[in-house]
């Protein structure tokens, strides 16, 4: 880094390739989700009970100690193991560019796993909640390094991440290069040697989402960056980042963080 501006808006890009949605500790959790996860994903903890889960038709039981995630593609399901009433639960909703980068890199699991022995699951959970909940940017960082560590712990214990393919890094590259024409997903395939169809499936199988949806978050997250960090008029940013029309540049906008542009501008400069 050059200067304390580019280290600024280097840590904002940080904080804006991971948008934490919502989480709690349930004590006695009695929630029965049986559901498509869709554009998000989630971390699941039990730390008390038992929990049965199912992805598709694999069924597992949960005894405590246990990480589980939700992710979209497979129908999830999970409630009180038979014979159990409630648990212990704790939970964080995201979703990003990053999340993506996860999935496709193997640190984010896609089955239940077991707590890294010695690990303090329930205390790093609970810090990771916190910090997620917090407004400030620095907690937000903290709260992403958190996570990512715990990822990282996961992974660890499972098997070393596999490399990833050409063509997923250099779909993920040019799917998160918001400062080019808009993408033509049928030229890119054909680059990569894939109908578009086996790239559309390949890339869910390996990310958890469809090529347009990931696309659409990497933008959103130039959006905050430059919403925070430059003066240019929200119409600007939306031609910058290849839309014609900025109404609907401010409704994708709002769609995945939550509030308008001119909101999440002026969220940034109190």
């Amino acid at each position: 880094m050059d200067s304390a501006i580019d280290f600024l808006y280097y840590l904002t890009t940080m904080a804006t390739d991971l948008i934490f949605l919502h989480g709690s500790l349930v004590k006695q959790c009695t929630a029965r989700v049986d559901k498509h996860f869709d554009g998000y994903y989630t971390l699941q903890l039990i730390t008390d009970g038992a929990v049965e889960l199912f992805y598709d038709g694999t069924r597992y039981q949960l005894p405590a100690g246990y990480y589980w995630p939700a992710y979209p593609g497979p129908h999830i399901r999970f409630h009180a193991a038979p014979g159990r009433v409630s648990w212990t639960h704790r939970y964080l909703a995201f979703c990003g560019p990053l999340v993506s980068r996860w999935m496709a890199e193997g640190l984010f699991p896609r089955q239940p796993q077991a707590a890294p022995v010695g690990w303090n699951c329930a205390g790093e959970f609970d810090k990771l909640l916190a910090l997620a909940h917090s407004a400030d940017r620095w907690d937000l960082l903290r709260a992403r390094n958190v996570l990512e560590r715990l990822l990282i712990e996961l992974a660890a214990c499972r098997t070393r991440p596999s490399e990833m393919p050409l063509w997923l890094e250099t779909t993920l590259a040019r799917l998160s290069a918001t400062n080019e024409p808009p993408i033509n997903y049928l030229a890119l395939a054909r680059n990569l040697g894939l109908s578009l169809s086996g790239l559309r499936r390949q890339f869910k199988r390996a990310t958890g989402l469809s090529l347009h949806t990931y696309a659409l978050q990497c933008r959103v997250s130039a959006a905050r960056t430059l919403l925070a960090e430059s003066p240019l008029p929200i119409k600007e940013i939306a031609e910058q980042l290849g839309y014609r029309d900025s109404y609907f540049f401010s409704r994708q906008f709002r769609q995945l963080a939550g509030v308008p542009p001119a909101a999440y501008r002026r969220s940034c400069q109190a």
